[in-house]
């Protein structure tokens, strides 16, 4: 792959919480791999100069419905994903692949399930338009083995989700599943709140949280509804599992729920996704959309909606990517300002909810956004490779 040198650059947003800026200006890649942020090597195989654009790690869609690579059967749509690359995202996490036209949900089968999630893993392995892809997403129901989690484990699968699954009637495999997900470094989401766009659903709220024992609550402000504010604040208060927050959600919930994890200093657990492609949409501009009502409207700092949207939900899932220090996939994007924004920089304009435009994202290493993104305006200043490229 070669090595990768980006100087001149504004603001560097770390994703990382615990130091969410950092202060130089340049970023050195060898082989796909961040090997030093701020000081380091002067010169490289690519050279790119940022021209005072800010740098943030590649966004992280939390929340995604793929199938199979680039289609999207719930708006009938090629390309999806390569759209959303130009909105920033180098990384998608499934949420389970469940808009297949004809599946059957009810009753949920879970030996279909179990080989829904096998295919769709086999077939976005080849990372259509370069994006991460974490997909084949086991969708939880009743009848499933401690076998058929060890399959799945063989394959690759990460994620596990609960959505078609009847609570409260079988006892508690529920926790069984939680378990054996554990043991196998598989995580689990369920769908809180209200029933989902098929209708087959059923509500989930604090008590199944709680019982279930889950990794995440995903679109816990709304998916498209949210559960009561009452047991929202009990997930916050009684539990620790992430809270995730979508772009397919209630913004008044959203609103209530970093007051929430303010008072309990609990952003760490906050993570960020689109629950897209859906009865939503497509939203190639999503992730940045929801960083700048969390930045403008909700009182996190830009840097912080940056870690939201990045090394929160990274660590959620389960993954390396995610913040911009050295041993890290080197994931990023370069952003500012767009022609009469009022905003002084990239971190700026989220700061006052504007879109930042977009000129380059990498994706380990290799820029696969040159130029200038196609989904945002450019930004008032593009970065240009010197060398190599």
């Amino acid at each position: 792959m070669g090595s990768v040198l980006i100087k001149n650059i504004g603001q560097i947003a770390t994703g990382d919480l615990g130091s969410p800026r950092h202060p130089g200006s340049g970023i050195y890649i060898e082989d796909g791999v961040l090997r030093a942020v701020g000081d380091g090597p002067a010169t490289a195989d690519m050279v790119v100069d940022a021209r005072g654009l800010t740098a943030v790690p590649g966004l992280i869609d939390g929340h995604v419905h793929p199938l199979f690579g680039e289609w999207a059967p719930p708006q009938e749509t090629l390309g999806w994903v390569r759209a959303y690359l130009h909105g920033g995202v180098t990384t998608m996490v499934s949420a389970g692949e469940l808009h297949l036209p004809g599946l059957p949900l009810d009753p949920p089968d879970a030996r279909l399930f179990k080989y829904l999630a096998v295919v769709a893993r086999r077939c976005n392995l080849m990372r259509p338009a370069g994006v991460k892809m974490v997909a084949g997403t086991l969708m939880l129901a009743p009848g499933l083995t401690e076998a058929d989690f060890d399959e799945v484990a063989r394959e690759g699968i990460t994620q596990a989700k609960f959505i078609f699954y009847p609570y409260g009637t079988t006892g508690d495999e529920g926790q069984r599943y939680v378990r054996w997900c554990r043991a196998r470094g598989i995580k689990v989401k369920i769908h809180s709140g209200g029933v989902s766009r098929s209708g087959s659903s059923r509500p989930a709220g604090f008590a199944v949280v709680r019982d279930l024992g889950v990794d995440i609550a995903g679109h816990i402000t709304g998916g498209p509804i949210p559960m009561p504010e009452a047991d929202m604040e009990r997930v916050v208060n009684e539990t620790d599992c992430y809270l995730e927050i979508a772009a397919a959600g209630n913004y008044r919930m959203t609103m209530r729920l970093i007051e929430m994890v303010r008072r309990r200093n609990a952003l760490h657990r906050v993570t960020l996704g689109t629950d897209t492609p859906s009865g939503t949409g497509i939203l190639p501009r999503g992730m940045l959309r929801n960083m700048c009502f969390l930045a403008s409207v909700c009182g996190l700092t830009p840097e912080e909606a940056v870690c939201v949207a990045t090394g929160n939900t990274a660590t959620a899932h389960g993954l390396d990517q995610g913040r911009l220090e050295p041993g890290r996939p080197a994931d990023l994007v370069l952003m500012g300002r767009i022609a009469a924004s009022v905003a002084a920089d990239g971190l700026d304009a989220l700061r006052l909810g504007d879109l930042p435009g977009i000129s380059m994202v990498f994706v380990d290493g290799v820029p696969l956004v040159k130029d200038r993104s196609q989904q945002t305006p450019p930004p008032e200043m593009k970065a240009v490779i010197e060398r190599g490229g």
